[in-house]
C-alpha cells in the first residue's frame, strides 16, 4: 500500500504518514506533483486519462503527476511520476507553479521537464493513460480551454502558460 507523508500548509513535514486514499486530518496536507513535458522542438505533451479513471475520465492533461510517496522529495516524486505515466526518463525538473487546493487537503507543485526523445519512447500506464498529443504553446493554450481537457488541471496550468511567450 502506497503511503503519504503529511505536511502543514507551509510544507513542514509533520512526521505523520497515512495510506493512500485515507482521510487526511484537518490542517494537514499531502503533496501532488504535476510535470509538464516540453520537447526540444518546442511542443508540449498532453496525455489522455483512461476512461476507467474515477476523476476526469478520458480528459487530457498537460502533465504527468500524482502524490509523492512517503520519504520522497517533490522532485523525486515528479521524476518517478513522469516515468510511470509516460515511460519518459527525465533527470531534472524546474518549478513552474504552486497551488494549495481549497476543496481537498493537497498542495500542488507544478514542474517543467525538457526532453529530446519523443513518440517512440511514450508508454501508457495501464489503467491511467491511453493516448497523447504534442502541441505547440499556442495550441496548448487553446486546448486547455476545450471540453477535452481536465478543467481542474487547466485552472492550475493556465497562469504558468500565460507567462510564456509564443
Amino acid at each position: 500500500m502506497e503511503k503519504w507523508d503529511l505536511y502543514t500548509k507551509d510544507e513542514k513535514k509533520t512526521g505523520k504518514i497515512v495510506d493512500k486514499g485515507a482521510l487526511i486530518p484537518e490542517g494537514y496536507y499531502h503533496i501532488i506533483v504535476e510535470t509538464l513535458i516540453k520537447h526540444t522542438d518546442g511542443t508540449y505533451l498532453v496525455m489522455q486519462r483512461s476512461y476507467d479513471k474515477k476523476e476526469y475520465p478520458g480528459k487530457y492533461e498537460g502533465s504527468c503527476g500524482g502524490s509523492i510517496k512517503a520519504g520522497e522529495t517533490k522532485e523525486e516524486g515528479a521524476i518517478r511520476e513522469v516515468f510511470e505515466e509516460s515511460g519518459l526518463v527525465i533527470n531534472e525538473v524546474t518549478p513552474t507553479y504552486y497551488f494549495i487546493q481549497k476543496d481537498v487537503p493537497a498542495i500542488n507543485q507544478g514542474y517543467l521537464a525538457i526532453i529530446s526523445a519523443k513518440d517512440k519512447t511514450i508508454k501508457y500506464q495501464k489503467e491511467e493513460t491511453i493516448n497523447h498529443k504534442w502541441l505547440t504553446l499556442k495550441e496548448l493554450k487553446a486546448f486547455i480551454k476545450s471540453d477535452e481537457y481536465n478543467e481542474s488541471h487547466a485552472s492550475r496550468l493556465v497562469t504558468y502558460l500565460d507567462s510564456l511567450n509564443e
